[in-house]
């Protein structure tokens, strides 16, 4: 027994001694690394604004608030990063994820997952569970409502940025987009309690219905409406997928424009039907769960009298990349912008006759931060 034992000692320290030299050996060697990815996970990936580039930041926005100058990080900050990126290059991280997702799902007879940022639901449904990148699972039990004080604020910033553009001639609409887990919600755990099944999206919306005359797009109703026609929402993905993104932009119309068109008067073509989404990769299981359909719009299938002959600019977060294309449907141009990134300079640039501020649920707060600063 304590030769076992010591052999068992031996083989874990060997283990945890050689993967970091391994890795830093292979990290010195000019041989590329192995794509997580195929080709075609890359395209849907790049265009709904979720894949990761190699300098580790994404092509859409995933995070809330502004992005700071690595240059004025502590020292310590420095090191937790330096620590990240090694253990990212970390030698056969994806594949070690991988095993432990993998015995986790076999020892629970495929109803948990052991992950710090994926939540395996019902009926092969995956949900977003990072407390890092908003907040969506207490979006989802309520517990975070805002103030009244917080929602006074966001009333009052939404008021003056639609004011300011509309003296400059350019119309001005906000997007929140509900979290997966509020559309699905039959398919979240049961270990998960609602404390409110009103959710912090939805309390922002009635309030600035009730107290403002913005116009404030959130398409929960929509989306519950069509849900049962045809999936909206990537089984193994925290975005809508473009017919979900579609429904949401007809509730845009809808509202700003008084027009709507349903899912089955246009026309969606089928690109792939083993998608494999974000949150199945990060917990390493894209080879279990590649079963995602993959809808793209056919933008000539748009009612030419939904057409708007106007320059749009749709600054968001992740989400934007689909709405983005459906769009492009409906108006003379569309730009896409990161709202990390936006800078009062790009209304310059674009010549928007339209601007919509679109943040996802697990965002909403930051509906209070001032974008327009020259």
């Amino acid at each position: 027994m304590k030769n076992r034992d010591k052999w068992i000692t031996v083989v874990f320290l060997a283990f945890i001694m050689i993967l970091p030299l391994v890795t830093v050996v292979g990290n010195m060697l000019p041989q590329k690394q192995e794509s997580e990815l195929s080709e075609a996970e890359k395209a849907v990936l790049e265009q709904n604004g979720t894949l990761t580039k190699d300098d580790g930041t994404q092509t859409g926005s995933t995070a809330g608030g502004d992005v700071k100058d690595p240059s004025g990080d502590s020292g310590f900050l420095r090191l937790q990063k330096g620590i990240n990126t090694f253990t990212d290059g970390l030698f056969g991280r994806s594949k070690l994820i991988a095993f432990n997702t993998g015995l986790t799902s076999l020892l629970t007879g495929g109803t948990y997952i052991e992950s710090t940022q994926t939540l395996m639901g019902k009926n092969d449904m995956f949900f977003y569970k990072t407390e890092l990148d908003g907040k969506p699972i207490w979006d989802y039990m309520g517990i975070n409502h805002f103030t009244e004080a917080e929602m006074a604020a966001i009333a009052a910033n939404l008021t003056a940025t639609r004011d300011h553009l509309n003296a400059v001639g350019i119309e001005f609409y906000t997007m929140c987009i509900p979290n997966k887990e509020i559309i699905y919600a039959e398919n979240m755990p049961d270990t998960i309690a609602r404390v409110n099944e009103v959710s912090r999206g939805e309390q922002l919306a009635e309030y600035l219905h009730k107290n403002t005359d913005l116009i404030f797009v959130y398409p929960k109703d929509a989306l519950m409406a069509n849900k049962d026609k045809i999936q909206l929402y990537y089984s193994t993905d925290s975005h809508s997928n473009q017919i979900g993104a579609f429904v949401n932009m007809q509730e845009f119309f809808r509202m700003a424009y008084g027009t709507h068109a349903e899912i089955d008067s246009v026309t969606f073509r089928t690109d792939a039907t083993d998608y494999a989404g974000d949150l199945v990769t990060m917990a390493g299981l894209t080879d279990k769960y590649d079963i995602d359909t993959v809808y793209v719009f056919e933008q000539d299938s748009a009612d030419r009298a939904q057409y708007h002959d106007q320059v749009l600019l749709y600054v968001g977060d992740s989400f934007g990349g689909f709405l983005s294309q459906i769009c492009k449907g409906y108006y003379r141009e569309v730009y896409w912008e990161d709202a990390r990134d936006f800078q009062y300079s790009m209304l310059d640039r674009y010549d928007p006759d339209v601007v919509i501020w679109e943040r996802a649920e697990r965002y909403c707060e930051v509906f209070s931060e001032p974008i327009l600063i020259k």
